[in-house]
């Protein structure tokens, strides 16, 4: 199905605003890696790995390590698996700083590898909770680090906690025909399929993407301030929802898009939110 219109009034990037503000995530510091996890530093904090610049196999974040497979160089990846991390399933990072800080731009294609259960954990259990971590695949270039680019092809990203596939801070990558499932309906947190976010550039196409629908009360009022929940009930226009494929931040003219399966089960299908109070 072809999905190609915008969202710009105020009071409806409001409503959005979950799908956007959850993805900002803080620096985890770990003094001592648990047994298994590689200690690195980068472009969005201090985390830990279960593999660096893998490029096929099985990676096994075993609940444990914030990131599957850590990629800060030029490799190929294809017919890879990653399992089981907390905060990221494949992280390529051109603003990486350790175990090897990056030089350059990097370019790396992903093609026919297969993501799922990121997110947090009971062990080795995969529970997910409203907490705001939990991406399949994300590209970051960093604020102001060289470019990361690449693409995405023929790849299956599935029970993520927050979202499927990333594309951030100046990253170039084409997205194309992969499938990408969220956790369907669920109450505890707004998840979006496919997001390419401030200044990001790239393409969507032939995508499947589905299920990321959030059946919650909680939002965020114009002041900023929260609704729902033990909060004042959101009004109408207030309360966060989900998106299949969204656009933050972004000049939509720099992000070719079409033929994207999104009509399966997301709350929102499509949306573009272009208001910079919301960075």
């Amino acid at each position: 199905m072809f999905e190609n219109y915008s969202t710009k009034k105020g009071k409806v990037l409001l409503l959005l605003f979950a799908s956007v503000a959850m993805l900002v995530v803080g620096s985890v510091l770990r003094v001592n890696a648990p047994s298994g996890c590689i200690p690195v530093v980068t472009s969005r904090g201090s985390f830990t790995a279960a593999a660096l610049d893998q490029s096929s196999g099985t990676v096994d974040g075993m609940g444990l390590c914030d990131i599957g497979d850590y990629i800060s160089s030029s490799i190929t990846v294809s017919g890879l698996t990653v399992k089981d991390a907390i905060q990221y399933g494949i992280f390529v990072d051109s603003g990486s700083i350790l175990p090897v800080p990056s030089t350059g731009p990097i370019t790396v294609p992903i093609s026919a590898t297969t993501v799922y259960n990121i997110g947090d954990h009971s062990g080795t259990m995969f529970t997910p909770s409203g907490a705001q971590h939990g991406i399949g695949i994300i590209y970051d270039s960093g604020t102001s680090g060289p470019v990361a680019s690449g693409n995405i092809t023929l790849s299956y990203v599935h029970d993520y906690q927050k979202g499927g596939i990333v594309i951030n801070h100046n990253s170039n990558v084409a997205t194309l025909n992969n499938t990408v499932k969220g956790l369907g309906p669920v109450p505890f947190i707004a998840q979006n399929g496919i997001q390419y976010s401030r200044d990001a550039v790239g393409t969507i196409r032939g995508n499947t993407v589905s299920d990321n629908f959030y059946t919650g009360g909680t939002g965020i009022l114009a002041n900023g301030d929260p609704c729902g929940g033990m909060n004042p009930r959101c009004p109408p226009g207030r309360q966060y929802v989900s998106c299949g494929i969204l656009l933050f931040a972004v000049d939509p003219n720099m992000i070719q898009r079409g033929q994207n399966d999104v009509s399966n089960g997301n709350q929102r299908n499509f949306a573009i939110i272009t208001d910079s109070a919301l960075g």
